[in-house]
């Protein structure tokens, strides 16, 4: 199974000694991870209307709320990584035209290869973003996702501020009440070391097929159950 190509980002593409945004201090960056200018303020991200109101309009499509709604614990979709999610699309400057499934699955990819520490649970996302024939297509969808990343310059470390920054411009909405179990919270991660996101485990060795950017059909049934920790459901 090919690996996708490896994208050196540029030497300030990630902060040193950043920790999870959900439940922690911001990071020493500015706000929503811009690097600061000497004695300025830290720097907002603005969110138009339009654009709010097409990323909660996602977050009604049908597929979207079946993940959501199997994401009982909210390791992969709690209202940290989806205000994530957020930021990237603006900062990736995506018309609202290009608020699609596919986008907000990679865009949650990347969220959590930033910020949790176990592994498995995000391949939970790859039958829901590329069908029951994710094998096949999972390089590409990993291949997607650095084409996100370096559309945003490589800045994938948000800082807690700027999630509560982004729920607080629509703080009643049901997406911002998806609060993690604390006994799933406490993940620290250090930015010290490699910033690149992961890729997974080798899968078979199959044919891959020609890059198709199309939207993948939602999958029949659910590929990779989760498998709950008592005290989850």
């Amino acid at each position: 199974m090919k690996h996708p190509p490896s994208l050196t980002p540029p030497p300030a593409s990630a902060p040193s000694g950043g920790q999870r945004c959900s439940g922690r201090p911001p990071l020493a960056w500015g706000s929503c991870g811009q690097p600061p200018a000497p004695g300025s303020a830290p720097r907002s991200l603005h969110l138009h209307r339009q654009e709010r109101e097409a990323f909660f309009s996602l977050l009604e499509d049908d597929v979207v709320q079946e993940f959501l709604a199997m994401d009982v614990c909210y390791r992969i979709s709690d209202k940290y990584l989806l205000a994530m999610a957020l930021t990237y699309f603006k900062r990736a400057g995506l018309p609202t035209a290009e608020y699609t499934r596919i986008n907000l699955f990679t865009a949650l990819y990347l969220a959590s290869d930033m910020e949790e520490d176990e592994e498995e649970h995000k391949y939970e996302i790859f039958p829901w973003a590329l069908g029951p024939g994710w094998r096949r297509h999972f390089p590409r969808f990993l291949r997607r996702r650095d084409r996100l990343w370096a559309r945003m310059s490589y800045r994938a470390a948000v800082s807690r501020h700027c999630c509560e920054e982004i729920m607080a411009t629509e703080p009643l909405h049901w997406a911002w009440l998806r609060e993690r179990p604390p006994q799933h919270s406490g993940a620290v991660r250090s930015y010290a070391g490699d910033p690149r996101p992961r890729a997974p485990p080798p899968a078979p060795r199959e044919e891959e097929e020609d890059e198709d950017e199309d939207e993948a059909p939602a999958p029949a049934v659910l590929v990779l159950p989760l498998q709950h920790p008592p005290g989850c459901a």
